[in-house]
C-alpha cells in the first residue's frame, strides 16, 4: 500500500492486491501445502505423513486431522511413517467430541471409531527422536536422517553426530573448528567430519536396526554382490564405560555398533542379492519377511492439493508470512482464512472487474461486518 501523506487513506488496485497476495499465498502452500479435506482412517494401514498430537494421548494423525480436528493441540511433525492409520476420532483419541458429539471433524463420527493394531507408538509420538531421546532443535545445525529400516528404531530420525558416537558437545566443538567454505557457507545442510558426502548415498539404516538383525547383515555384508548396495559401514566411535566379569568397570574405546549407508537404486540392488541367494537363506528370510520394503518401498500417500483460485485473497496468510509464524499459529490462520475466503473474494471481486482501488475503510467495514 501506498499513503500520500498524512490524514490521508490507503490505497491499492484490487487486481495489485491480488498478484501481491499470490506470492505470500504460494509461501504459505510451501509450509501448508494440501488442502485439509479427507482423513486417511478409511484408507486404512498406509505409508503417509504422521503428525503426533502430545494434548490427546500422543497419538498419530494425519495432515488433515492436523489441522481441523487438533487445530489447538500441540502438534509435532514426525513425517512419514508405514502402515499407519489415523488416530484421530478413535478410542485412543482423548480429545472430547464437539458440542454435536463429532469426534472427527472430517468424519463426522459420532462414536469412537477402533484404533488399528498396526499401529506402532514409539518414543517419536512423545516428541523425541534419536538414540540421544531429545526434542527436536530448529536451532541444531546437526543433519538428521531417518533410518530406511525403521523395524527396530520405528523410524526414528538420527543426528549426524550420534551416527558417529559423539555427543552434542564434541560435534559443536568440532563444527565451530571447522573453516567456512565461501563456496557452501549457504547450504542448510552440512554433516559432521567422518559422516558420508550426502551425495554418496540414498538411504541409511541406523545402528539399532543393524544390531536387531545381526545375522542377516553379517550374510549381506559378506555376500558378493554387497557392494552393489552397501556405500559406507560406519562404526560409532564412542567411549564406553562397561562393567566385567569381576565388578570392575572399564573403559571401552570404540563400539561394535553400526550403521549402514545405501547406495542410489538400492532396491534394484537388493533384488538381484535376492535372486541370486538360496531359498532357505537367511537374506532371503530377511529381505522378504522382515524387510520387504528394501526391495520395494509402498508410496507415500498426499492428500490432494489445492486447486488454484481465480481471485484468492489471503489477507491472513500474509500475516503469517510477514511474521515468521511456526506451525501451529500457521494452522490456526489457516483454518480461519477458509472461513473467510468465499466473502472476501466476493467482496473484491466487483473492485477487480471496474479495476477500482479498494480503501482501507473497505477492508476495515468488510472485516468488522465478518465478526458478527
Amino acid at each position: 500500500m501506498s499513503s500520500e501523506g498524512q490524514g490521508q487513506t490507503e490505497e491499492i488496485s484490487a487486481s495489485d492486491f491480488v498478484n501481491q497476495q499470490k506470492q505470500l499465498e504460494d509461501e504459505a502452500r510451501e509450509l501448508m501445502p494440501w488442502e485439509p479435506k479427507q482423513c486417511t482412517y478409511e484408507l486404512g494401514s498406509i505409508r503417509q505423513p504422521v503428525f503426533a498430537c502430545r494434548s490427546h494421548n500422543q497419538i498419530g494423525i494425519c495432515y488433515s486431522c492436523s489441522i481441523l480436528c487438533h487445530t489447538s493441540c500441540d502438534i509435532v511433525e514426525l513425517f512419514t511413517k508405514r502402515h499407519f492409520t489415523c488416530d484421530c476420532g478413535t478410542e485412543r483419541d482423548t480429545k472430547p467430541a464437539d458440542e454435536d458429539g463429532i469426534h472427527c471433524q472430517l468424519r463426522k463420527n459420532r462414536s469412537k471409531d477402533i484404533s488399528s493394531d498396526s499401529n506402532e507408538y514409539r518414543q517419536n509420538f512423545k516428541g523425541l527422536f534419536c538414540g540421544c531421546s531429545t526434542e527436536y532443535d530448529p536451532e541444531n545445525p546437526a543433519v538428521m536422517l531417518q533410518c530406511v529400516l525403521g523395524t527396530e528404531c520405528g523410524e526414528d530420525w538420527f543426528h549426524d553426530y550420534c551416527i558417529l558416537g559423539k555427543t552434542k558437545e564434541e560435534a559443536d566443538e568440532l563444527r565451530a573448528r571447522k573453516q567456512p567454505d565461501a563456496e557452501n557457507d549457504d547450504e542448510l545442510e552440512d554433516p559432521l567430519a567422518g559422516m558420508p558426502d550426502l551425495e554418496t548415498f540414498d538411504a541409511f539404516v541406523c545402528w539399532k536396526c543393524t544390531s536387531k538383525y545381526e545375522q542377516y547383515f553379517k550374510r549381506l555384508l559378506s555376500h558378493p554382490l554387497s557392494e552393489t548396495v552397501i556405500a559406507k559401514q560406519l562404526y560409532r566411535q564412542c567411549s564406553e564405560v562397561k562393567e566385567t566379569d569381576d565388578g570392575k568397570r572399564k573403559h571401552d574405546e570404540g563400539s561394535e555398533d553400526y550403521s549402514l549407508f545405501l547406495k542410489k537404486d538400492h532396491e534394484s540392488a537388493f533384488k538381484k542379492i535376492l535372486k541370486s541367494s538360496e531359498a532357505d537363506s537367511k537374506i532371503r528370510i530377511f529381505l522378504t519377511d522382515l524387510a520387504p520394503h528394501l526391495i520395494k518401498d509402498e508410496p507415500v500417500y498426499e492428500p490432494p492439493e489445492e486447486k488454484e483460485e481465480t481471485l484468492s485473497i489471503e489477507a491472513l496468510t500474509r500475516q503469517i508470512i510477514q511474521n515468521a509464524m511456526d506451525r501451529h499459529t500457521a494452522v490456526e490462520g489457516l483454518t480461519a482464512f477458509h472461513s473467510l475466503k468465499d466473502k472476501l473474494n466476493s467482496f473484491l471481486a466487483p473492485f477487480a472487474e471496474a479495476g477500482q482501488t479498494v480503501k482501507e475503510e473497505d477492508i476495515v467495514t468488510f472485516f468488522s461486518k465478518s465478526k458478527h
